[in-house]
């Protein structure tokens, strides 16, 4: 979507011309077909229909017993600008009652969407898949009519209804983690990022890993030949919920299909890495899984290269993982680590060598 114009005089537009922006609006909603990609579309579509000198987007994240809210995207005059540049941090939402109060408000009531306005700023809650309020769009400086008053609670539960729809697609039926087909996209945006950060390479203060997990359950065919696909699919579900209560709420969890799974830790280096995935690795070794019992998984790990295609890391992440499963399963192998200490060459294990099943 282009950048907005400066639309100088501050007037509501005619009626017909709100509805050709309307309908314009849901043209370009409909055309996208992943979550941050619809967040854009939306901000920019609120923007330019409220002639908003700024608008932000914030995520509510759960952090142990508190609400972590953290700025996404913003945009000032229809352009989108780093949160950082515009020195807009992430803060705790019980520091901020009357917000709190706004976004509460909805799950309070019932009301599938709420505008609420102080003065000159406008708080948009945004209601994520399962109905929950998960991110909240601020408005500042923005036109002040009653035909907007009308017009964004429908654009709103409009732009709900889709999130769910797409993040139906993006996400594994069984476990509810991110599927197979997801992860191109995500992680290409990691790489998009690493390689701006690599374009200032001057500026380490801003410098910023992300790491990829492979994740295999050992033995898994003999749980489904012994206790049957029920039990199976049941170990499937209950260690998916152990992967989403033990990584934090940033990093991003796919199932790649069968008992194989992906993590990809953000903000962390190898060696943090190493403790949060040995931290799960423990979580499942001292799990009783119903009928079947215990259970263990072998996870092998790389750091993401910015200069690298996705298939290389996951190759290399995945060499790491058939070294675990090589040498007495049950262990967390850092492909880095494993390499500096003699243990791994790249050509030594290849993809399809050892059969996992």
């Amino acid at each position: 979507m282009e950048p907005i114009e400066n639309k100088g005089e501050n007037t509501a537009p005619s009626g017909s011309k709100q509805l050709e922006m309307l309908i314009t609006s849901i043209v370009e909603v409909t055309k996208q077909r992943e979550r941050f990609a619809l967040e854009d579309c939306f901000s920019r579509i609120i923007s330019r229909l409220t002639d908003a000198e700024t608008l932000t987007i914030y995520h509510l994240q759960r952090k142990d017993d508190e609400t972590f809210v953290v700025p996404v995207l913003h945009l000032v005059d229809g352009v989108n600008v780093s949160t950082r540049n515009a020195n807009i941090k992430p803060f705790f939402l019980s520091g901020n009652k009357p917000l709190a109060d706004i976004l509460h408000k909805p799950l309070v009531t019932g009301v599938s969407v709420t505008v609420v306005e102080a003065g000159k700023e406008m708080i948009l809650p945004l209601q994520g898949a399962k109905g929950e309020v998960s991110a909240f769009c601020k408005i500042e400086n923005s036109r002040d009519d009653a035909s907007n008053q009308r017009v964004l609670p429908l654009l709103l539960e409009f732009y709900t209804n889709f999130l769910s729809l797409i993040e139906d697609n993006e996400r594994d039926a069984l476990t509810g983690l991110l599927n197979r087909k997801t992860f191109d996209g995500r992680i290409s945006k990691i790489l998009t990022t690493l390689q701006t950060q690599h374009q200032r390479a001057a500026d380490n203060s801003s410098k910023i890993n992300f790491c990829l997990a492979t994740l295999d359950i050992d033995h898994f065919k003999h749980v489904n030949d012994t206790f049957g696909h029920i039990y199976g699919d049941e170990v499937l579900l209950l260690f998916a919920n152990l992967i989403k209560k033990t990584f934090r709420d940033d990093d991003l969890l796919f199932r790649f299909g069968g008992e194989e799974f992906v993590v990809l830790l953000a903000n962390t280096d190898t060696a943090l890495a190493h403790l949060a995935l040995e931290r799960f690795r423990s979580a499942v070794e001292s799990h009783t899984f119903p009928q079947v019992g215990q259970i263990t998984v072998s996870i092998g790990v790389a750091v993401i290269s910015p200069d690298e295609m996705p298939r290389i890391t996951i190759d290399r992440a995945d060499q790491a993982l058939y070294f675990a499963k090589q040498n007495g399963r049950n262990q967390v192998r850092v492909y880095e680590e494993l390499v500096e200490q003699g243990l791994l060459k790249e050509q030594d294990i290849k993809t399809g060598d050892i059969e996992l099943f």
